[in-house]
Order: C-alpha cells, then structure tokens, then sequence
C-alpha cells in the first residue's frame, strides 16, 4: 500500500486521542498533544519508519494539494479524518505538515545516538 504507513499513523493517533472510545468514557478521557502522540509513535517504531512515514507524508501532500486544499482521498484515508480537526488545530494539511515537523525533529535529535551506538562512537 502507498500510504500504509500514514494510515497506521493516522489510526494511532485516533486510539492515542480517545477516538474510538465510547462517548460517556471519551468524556473522562484527557487526550495527549500532538507532540507526545508522535514520541510514543517513535518508541514504537524506529527511524528508518520515521523517514519513510515522512516521504509518505511528503508524497501524499505533493499529490494531492489542489487551490481548494488537500484532499481528502483513498488510500490512505479511507475511514473518517475529521477528528483530527476536532482534537488539533487546522485541517489535514496543517496537521500533516504539523507532523511533519515533529518528526523532523524528533529524528534529528535521535540519530545522533542511533549511528554513534552503531559505529561504536557512542
């Protein structure tokens, strides 16, 4: 799949927001920033899914940016989007290109570590 990679993004970031709990518990529940969401996703993962999910990211905004704005197409977004509107500021492209940046930093404050440990300079 060309977005498979945005589209597990997408769905942790649904599950890390409460998403998909029941109303009455969605109520209880005190969502993570953005910020913390894509942390979490990185301890998960490793960096070399963080670069990919970034070129995807890229690719996706590439291809699909219209003067209406980004589209919302299949794949990889074959389910409901909306609540990321609902839990972060802006539409689809400012929360990619939000994301984007998280990423961007987050990878740039690791790999230092990643390629000294396996160098042996570390």
């Amino acid at each position: 799949m060309a977005y498979g990679l945005i589209t597990d993004f997408i769905y942790e970031v649904g599950d890390g927001v409460g998403e998909f709990l029941p109303d009455d518990e969605k109520t209880l529940f005190s969502p993570p920033t953005l910020d913390q969401i894509v942390k979490e996703y990185i301890d998960e993962g490793n960096l070399l899914n963080v670069f990919f999910l970034k070129r995807q990211i890229k690719h996706y905004i590439k291809n699909h940016m219209t003067p209406e704005g980004l589209e919302y197409v299949h794949p990889p977004f074959g389910q409901d989007t909306s609540f990321v509107e609902d839990y972060f500021d802006g539409d689809l492209y400012v929360f990619l290109t939000n994301t984007l940046g998280l990423l961007d930093k987050e990878f740039k404050a690791r790999a230092p570590k990643v390629i000294s440990k396996f160098t042996g300079l570390g």
